[in-house]
């Protein structure tokens, strides 16, 4: 029974590992896990504290103070009168213990302060300016894990492209060897054969190592290893951006991206900090309100000091209107305003600096994305023709009217054009998403759209295959690869 159910256990265990996981997943991991992120939510938690802080100094303020106290007092001199003690006995104590309980409530309330007043504002504009930054860091993160994403994908296609001409050149090394050795071919044709797989060695662990590497930068944002990932289908839709105008998007950028906002909302908080610099010059006005009540009492019980010095209770109550007009701080409010104005003037020129980078990112990909479109076809395209121009030296090469070199260049040739059909898949969909990002629009929605295209199956390395056989099986994987 134990070993049944262990082996039910590795069994599920097993197939979850083997399940590849979509973008979705890796998303929702990486909202919980990426450390940029789980910043921006806590920096805007901590920004937002700040309105109830600088509120809270023009809202009554309310103090209670208690102080019970014990004071020794010595008496000296002919001149001393005695007292009674509790049995009637005359005494002529030389000292006196006292006992004295105080305590007051004082109420403070701001009529006019436009520092404070300032303040409050500011404080209102980071808060939105908080929130801002964080659906831009929200977007960015659906960014960096799209890339991260795509660049597994990426390299995964590129390594089987390696493999595929790897074993290529190895199967064409071994003709080439067992062609020499009956005299067919020449020392030469062998050194070339063997430089051309050499070099598909080296690019295929490179290759390996660039996988290697973008598997560990995607657990640097979820903290999770992925062994296997969701691949893009072949069949994914080209679509164009809509609507089909440039200028439509970087309008729609400047009115709605985020960063352009928390730039705003920066700069209003820059303006309300020169009112409240300025402010140094200005009164301020607040009125107190005190009651406060004493208790003393001796503890020696003298009778006769009792009646002249006994317990004693004092009560005061009061209100006041305190005025405090500033004359003169030693240049020091001046200074801090020009500072302010500084200030003021860098988070505008920040603020430009993101509308113009904007305004570029949403060119830049809007074109991108129609140059795509075009870009991709003719990929498709290219492999082909490589490929049956690869077929053709391949036949003229077999009676003798091609050289081997040219066949191998060919080979690269197709490798370079699957390579780079690869790059245009995946850049096309990250453009898709910058564009959404520049605008403003980026959402979970446009990631569940791209996580469609999205199919679950195993990646496999091409069959080991020679040179002749490669030209006609790989032009038919390719046709199959190609095929919208």
């Amino acid at each position: 029974m134990k070993k049944k159910f262990l082996s039910v256990f590795i069994l599920i265990c097993w197939q979850s590992f083997a399940q590849a996981a979509n973008l979705l997943e890796v998303y929702e991991q990486a909202q919980t896990s990426d450390p940029v992120f789980l910043q921006a939510v806590a920096q805007r938690l901590s920004t937002r504290e700040g309105v109830p802080i600088s509120a809270a100094a023009l809202l009554p303020n309310i103090a209670f103070t208690a102080s019970p106290s014990a004071d020794k007092v010595g008496y000296s001199g002919s001149n001393f009168d005695p007292v009674v003690d509790n049995s009637g006995s005359y005494v002529n104590p030389r000292n006196l213990t006292q006992r004295n309980f105080s305590m007051s409530l004082s109420l403070t309330q701001t009529i006019f302060n436009y520092a404070q007043f300032s303040a409050v504002a500011q404080q209102v504009s980071l808060a939105k300016g908080a929130d801002a930054t964080l659906n831009a860091a929200l977007q960015n993160l659906m960014i960096r894990v799209a890339s991260a994403y795509f660049a597994i994908l990426k390299d995964e296609d590129n390594l089987s492209y390696a493999e595929a001409s790897k074993l290529a050149y190895a199967e064409q090394l071994d003709q080439v060897r067992q062609q020499y050795k009956v005299g067919l071919k020449t020392i030469t044709d062998v050194y070339t054969a063997q430089a051309s797989y050499d070099s598909a060695v080296a690019t295929y662990i490179a290759a390996e190592t660039t996988l290697s590497n973008d598997r560990e930068n995607l657990r640097v944002i979820t903290g999770v290893y992925y062994p296997h990932l969701s691949s893009l289908s072949d069949e994914f839709p080209l679509v164009s951006p809509q609507p089909r105008n440039v200028e439509t998007w970087v309008k729609k950028a400047v009115a709605q991206n985020w960063s352009i906002k928390s730039g705003q909302y920066n700069v209003s908080a820059a303006r309300e900090q020169i009112r409240q610099q300025y402010s140094g010059h200005l009164p301020t006005i607040n009125v107190q309100t005190t009651f406060s009540k004493e208790v003393s009492d001796n503890i020696n019980n003298y009778s006769s000091f009792t009646e002249r010095n006994g317990p004693g209770t004092t009560s005061d109550r009061g209100i006041a209107l305190n005025v405090n007009v500033p004359i003169f701080s030693g240049g020091g409010v001046v200074a801090q305003t020009n500072q302010a104005s500084y200030n003021y003037q860098v988070a505008q020129q920040q603020l430009e600096q993101t509308i113009r980078s904007t305004i570029n990112t949403t060119r830049q990909s809007y074109l991108s994305i129609v140059a795509g479109i075009s870009q991709i076809k003719a990929d498709k395209e290219a492999i082909q023709s490589t490929i049956s121009s690869l077929e053709g030296l391949e036949a003229s090469y077999r009676v003798g009217t091609e050289t081997l070199v040219d066949v191998l260049n060919q080979q690269q040739k197709v490798f370079q054009a699957q390579t780079q059909y690869a790059t245009d898949r995946y850049a096309f969909v990250n453009n898709i998403l910058a564009l959404k990002q520049a605008a403003g629009t980026l959402s979970f929605d446009d990631l569940r759209a791209i996580n469609a295209w999205l199919i679950d199956k195993k990646r496999k390395t091409l069959r080991r295959m020679s040179v002749k056989s490669l030209s006609t099986t790989r032009h038919n994987k390719t046709l199959h690869m190609t095929k919208q």
